[in-house]
């Protein structure tokens, strides 16, 4: 977890926006906690919705635990 400040520290995987998709659609998300927590966050996110985007994770700044994640989602589309 070593890191300085601004630097991707926890083990998000980076997910690229898909080729094709539009800049800027769908819903972006910052999620703030423990480097778990956030990670737990993310997973739950990834079964309601479709990632488009996630960064990694970053500490935040001071002497806090957290890192903060930016995720950018769709709502996913209905199976048929």
């Amino acid at each position: 977890m070593a890191g300085a400040h601004g630097k991707p520290v926890a083990d998000l995987a980076v997910v690229s926006a898909a080729a094709g998709s539009a800049s800027g659609s769908g819903l972006r998300i910052r999620l703030v906690g423990l480097p778990e927590e956030v990670l737990a966050g993310a997973e739950a996110l990834a079964r309601v919705f479709d990632l488009v985007e996630v960064s990694p994770a970053y500490r935040c700044r001071g002497a806090s635990l957290n890192v903060r994640a930016y995720l950018q989602v769709r709502l996913k589309s209905p199976e048929a």
